[in-house]
């Protein structure tokens, strides 16, 4: 790993909100993040030296209102309602939770502190399971019900990936979490993606985001500079897919899943600080015939997660 990707952005931001937030969730993500971080050779030891010292934050601070104005408080507003809505799934029934794409994020860790019974799959590509791994087990937080799975999932089908990860069980009520992946994805490759989930696990659970678009239909936040999208293409991650929102509904009844909740960024109490990413709950394989209008989120409390016998009764 020798640039700055994605995944190191957002560890480093973990580590920066840590200073200022003090929920033990934040604590616990940051300090994952924090020895992902030093395994990732001389650009994320940079980002750490910033992270740690005043003058450094202070940059990253200008580079971020340079690039794209309140873009770490966002990806905290997102966090937060990801976190919320997978732990109120947990409590309502989940027993196995697959989180794609899941970087250096400490999610599962979040709900394994909940619910110890639970049994979490994470899926990434093999460089940042290796250095997760390593840095689970320098934090003491390396758990069985924890299992990393390294794969490419633009070159193998989920459900394949699915069906030979270790412990998984297509029978358990299972919620997903796609975080900061669907946007990377061309419209084909999004419902690959979701009818495989839904084909391996009819009636799950889904969590995700999705970008917004602007007049022309480009994938991208509101408060963008023009040159963001240039270094996204240079970093290998430019945004393939959007939805405005009274057409998100529709594009993921066609990819395979229902929409039944959205993040509201406008709420008065929580709005988005730097709109133009969806955070939507939903399930997999729900009859388009069965489509309602899309709830915003003002109470964050999603459906509880279906059991198995209620999700046959749904078409398993």
């Amino acid at each position: 790993m020798e640039r700055i990707s994605t995944s190191m952005l957002l560890a480093a931001a973990c580590v920066r909100q840590a200073r200022r937030d003090a929920d033990p969730a934040v604590q616990r993500s940051a300090v994952l993040a924090h020895a992902c971080l030093q395994r990732c050779g001389a650009p994320g030891r940079r980002l750490l030296f910033a992270v740690d010292r005043a003058p450094g934050r202070w940059l990253l601070a200008l580079l971020e209102a340079l690039y794209l104005p309140g873009l770490g408080a966002h990806y905290a507003w997102r966090k937060r309602h990801i976190r919320r809505w997978a732990l109120q799934a947990c409590d309502g029934g989940a027993e196995q939770v697959v989180l794609l794409g899941a970087g250096f994020d400490g999610l599962s860790l979040a709900l394994l502190a909940r619910a110890p019974h639970l049994r979490v799959i994470e899926i990434e590509r093999e460089r940042t399971v290796a250095i997760k791994r390593a840095a689970l087990r320098e934090i003491g937080a390396d758990d069985a019900q924890l299992i990393l799975v390294a794969a490419d999932l633009s070159a193998r089908p989920i459900a394949a990936v699915l069906r030979a990860s270790p412990g998984f069980d297509p029978q358990r009520p299972t919620l997903i979490v796609a975080e900061g992946v669907l946007m990377y994805l061309g419209v084909d490759q999004l419902r690959v993606l979701l009818q495989g989930l839904a084909d391996t696990l009819p009636g799950a659970r889904l969590i995700a985001t999705a970008m917004d678009v602007d007049a022309a239909g480009t994938p991208g936040f509101a408060r963008q500079r023009p040159w963001v999208g240039r270094w996204l293409r240079r970093a290998g991650e430019p945004f393939r897919w959007g939805a405005a929102r009274d057409a998100l509904g529709a594009a993921m009844s066609d990819a395979g899943a229902r929409l039944d909740r959205l993040a509201d960024p406008d709420a008065v109490d929580d709005p988005d600080p730097s709109p133009g990413e969806w955070v939507f709950a939903g399930s997999l394989q729900r009859p388009a015939s069965d489509a309602e209008p899309v709830a915003s989120d003002a109470g964050d409390n999603p459906p509880a997660l279906r059991t198995a016998a209620s999700a046959a009764a749904c078409g398993r």
